[in-house]
């Protein structure tokens, strides 16, 4: 069985505004397998990855990724 990873809200605000998995994955440059597997918290993104996500859907990393902030606090 696969550890599990805190979830985020990729998954939540890349259908909020509409985006498939491939359309993300084209903008951003990252394989449409790996941006499956950070929605569900199989593998974590980097944090250039996270910047760069967040900047093609235009909103900031906290929002989409907050279990950062919850490793901080």
């Amino acid at each position: 069985m696969r550890k599990q990873i805190k979830k985020n809200k990729l998954r939540y605000y890349r259908r909020l505004l509409d985006w498939t998995q491939t359309q993300l994955s084209e903008a951003t440059g990252i394989g449409q397998v790996n941006i499956s597997r950070y929605e569900r918290g199989i593998r974590r993104a980097s944090t250039d990855l996270k910047v760069k996500i967040a900047s093609v859907l235009g909103l900031p990393v906290e929002v989409i990724f907050p279990e950062d902030e919850d490793r901080r606090g």
